[in-house]
């Protein structure tokens, strides 16, 4: 069987747009879905590889490229969240093996399907100074 694009129509490329403009103010700037899943892949890339302590306290605010997919994700079509879909899942899994829950959080909180569950973990690997400090929770 021989491999076909999907083609999505105009009402699909809307949701993007719109998704983009509707969460600016909140995400300081217009992106789209393909910026945010390249940008998670990135985060998770860096995860896998050792995470550096000295970033720790910025964990946070790296989290936000799924945050916004997570706000994103209702307001696309139903076609755009299909073809994306499995590509996210897998992110997901990807970050799910390369980080551990937080001390104390309970599996509804670090495990998909909870709400912003990715916020309840940290990375497995971390690289660390002798003497850094991590956050509390970590």
């Amino acid at each position: 069987m021989e491999w076909s694009p999907r083609i999505l129509s105009a009402d699909d490329y809307a949701s993007i747009h719109e998704a983009g403009r509707a969460l600016a103010a909140r995400y300081g700037r217009v992106v789209t879905i393909n910026a945010m899943l390249e940008t998670w892949t990135q985060f998770i890339e860096e995860i896998e590889d050792g995470f550096d302590a000295e970033y720790a306290f910025e964990y946070d605010h790296d989290l936000r490229c799924r945050d916004w997919l997570a706000d994103a994700w209702p307001m696309l079509t139903e076609s755009v969240r299909s073809l994306r879909e499995g590509e996210l899942r897998d992110l997901d899994a990807r970050y799910l093996k390369a980080t551990v829950s937080f001390k104390g959080a309970t599996t509804e909180r670090t495990a998909p399907g909870g709400d912003r569950w990715w916020h309840f973990r940290r990375p497995r690997l971390i690289e660390r100074m002798e003497g850094s400090d991590l956050p509390s929770r970590w």
